[in-house]
């Protein structure tokens, strides 16, 4: 059965090209000899994410110092996701 994709940020349903994604950590991001990027991640962990939400989502983690300097990439990802669905929930009048 397919799941229908949605924003991890706001949950409003998307197709494939309205949404990017969101590496939780780098770890399998690599450089290659020629300078090249390669990402080969874990489904797991990549969350789909609208650019705009995505870029809201890293604008809190690159803010707070506390956030993305003492905690890994994922925990401060994670905590980040968590506080931008309760402010665009709260924007938009949803409750969890």
């Amino acid at each position: 059965m397919l799941h229908p994709l949605a924003c991890a940020g706001c949950g409003r349903p998307a197709s494939k090209r309205e949404l990017e994604l969101h590496h939780l950590d780098y770890a399998g991001v690599h450089q290659t000899d020629d300078g090249r990027w390669v990402a080969r991640e874990r489904h797991a962990d990549l969350v789909p994410m609208h650019p705009y939400c995505h870029e809201l989502l890293h604008r809190l983690i690159d803010r707070d110092a506390v956030l993305s300097r003492h905690r890994t990439r994922r925990a401060a990802s994670e905590i980040a996701l968590n506080a931008l669905r309760r402010k665009l929930q709260a924007l938009n009048g949803t409750a969890s």
